[in-house]
């Protein structure tokens, strides 16, 4: 452990607290994400009290979702973060990840809540540029589905579009795709990051034809749709409602994420 942070564990029935105290900077965030990761695969449920640990740039904060995310993410990984002063949630909503995280003032409060859903969660996966990355692209929707508790309705949607989404990658792009879900009380949103730069054109709906159906039914079932330029690449993401999974009339995205929308 570095000499500039401390751990204290303390065990008790279902679940650990985490006293981190020192420095949490570029040099100890590597040992402080040990910790965490130890004792989030050991036990799963972790309360983190990083009240007496110094934030040195607000930047380091992403360490926490960072862990959350690579030991698994909610609900196999469950952490609260008690933060006395504040300061970490601060920086959090700063560098735009509060809501992948529970803030609390005081350990009692983060022992309560730690099983509680963050307000958005992610999860995301790497598929094959082949034939089996649409089978592959639907079976981890449907794991996070079941984890994630959503509707049968909502699911089937999410199934249909991610599937078209890959399968557009596939065949345009031929390269690797990487799959992210996100998720909050409002909507589900699915992106596929392949590394080609061509873009999409979407072609009117032909039910019939084996292909060319994607875009335009994606355009049919989803509240919002559109596309991400990269300089190695693109994204195409589409949202969901989570409220009323049904066939929508497709509008402007407003994403603030997107640099353009279809």
């Amino acid at each position: 452990m570095s000499p500039e942070l401390h751990v204290d564990q303390e065990c008790l029935v279902g679940y650990v607290v985490l006293r981190l105290s020192g420095r949490l900077s570029v040099r100890t965030a590597p040992a402080a994400r040990r910790a965490m990761l130890k004792t989030l695969f050991d036990v799963g449920r972790v309360v983190v009290d990083v009240s007496g640990l110094r934030l040195v740039t607000p930047e380091c904060v992403t360490l926490l979702p960072s862990v959350l995310t690579t030991a698994g993410g909610w609900p196999a990984a469950r952490m609260a973060i008690v933060d006395g002063d504040g300061v970490y949630e601060a920086a959090a909503r700063r560098v735009r990840c509060a809501d992948l995280l529970h803030f609390y003032p005081a350990t009692e409060a983060g022992v309560r809540h730690v099983d509680d859903r963050p307000a958005r969660v992610t999860r995301d996966v790497s598929v094959p540029a082949d034939p089996s990355a649409s089978a592959t692209a639907r079976r981890f929707l449907q794991q996070a589905a079941a984890d994630w508790e959503l509707s049968p309705d909502l699911t089937e949607i999410a199934q249909l579009v991610v599937s078209e989404l890959v399968s557009n990658a596939v065949e345009h792009a031929g390269t690797t795709s990487t799959v992210a879900l996100e998720l909050t009380d409002e909507r589900l949103k699915i992106s596929v990051r392949d590394g080609s730069t061509t873009q999409p054109v979407p072609r009117p709906l032909d039910m019939v034809s084996f292909r060319g159906r994607g875009l335009p039914l994606i355009d049919r079932v989803s509240q919002q749709w559109g596309i991400i330029d990269h300089q190695d690449g693109k994204t195409v993401w589409a949202a969901l409602s989570t409220e009323a999974p049904a066939v929508a009339e497709s509008e402007e995205s407003s994403d603030p994420e997107t640099d353009r929308a279809v």
